[in-house]
């Protein structure tokens, strides 16, 4: 795993100990988070590629 140093306001530590956690564990929560979501759009428009372009796709493959 990388190690990334990214600088936040007081309120994140605050909405950090709201919630139980450290600031770090609440950092890597919103990352693992976003790369989620970015990986589902990624997929989403993967799949309407590949629709859009089936019979590309298919005579590709013969």
């Amino acid at each position: 795993m990388r190690e990334t140093t990214v600088p936040v306001g007081d309120g994140f530590a605050d909405l950090a100990d709201a919630r139980g956690l450290t600031p770090e564990e609440l950092a890597a929560e919103a990352c693992q988070a976003f790369v989620a979501a970015e990986a589902e759009r990624v997929r989403g428009e993967a799949h309407r590629l590949a629709l859009r372009h089936d019979s590309l796709l298919r005579r590709l493959g013969e």
